[in-house]
């Protein structure tokens, strides 16, 4: 089955998803109206039973499960957290790469979408022969919340 979805700035994405169900297509929506945000299954779940469609948390991450192997989303871990957090990845299946700045105070996690980051990540690669894998990539600081706290 074909599911379809007007993201922002995305247009329409056509993606081949298998057998679908109310539950499948809830979550699959949820995330890629997240614009490249991750959430965690927990959150989804919380999200969708404010809904017309609520799943519960066996059923999220039996889904998640699913979406991951079929290429719809990505999974990954920050900080060697065994909570996973997932992202939608796009209609070409990469989504888009970039590193993830983590508060050392609150743990807040922030996707870094920066062209200097990149030029970093290019650098790297000519200079020193290197690939980063920006995805797993994380730097660790304070957030400008928590240092406006102190």
């Amino acid at each position: 089955m074909t599911l379809i979805f007007a993201g922002k700035g995305r247009g329409i994405v056509k993606r081949q998803t298998g057998y679908n169900t109310k539950q499948k297509d809830a979550i699959l929506g949820y995330m890629a109206a997240l614009d490249g945000a991750h959430a965690t299954a927990s959150e989804i779940a919380e999200h969708l039973a404010g809904t017309d469609t609520p799943v519960g948390i066996s059923t999220v991450y039996r889904q998640l499960e699913r979406l991951v192997g079929l290429g719809l989303l990505r999974r990954y871990y920050v900080d060697g957290n065994t909570s996973a957090c997932y992202q939608y990845i796009g209609e070409d299946g990469r989504g888009a790469e970039h590193f993830h700045l983590k508060c050392e105070d609150c743990g807040g996690v922030v996707h870094l979408k920066c062209d200097t980051a990149d030029k970093l990540k290019g650098h790297i690669m000519r200079e020193h022969a290197f690939h980063v894998n920006a995805v797993k990539t994380v730097f660790y600081g304070r957030c400008e919340k928590c240092l406006k706290q102190n």
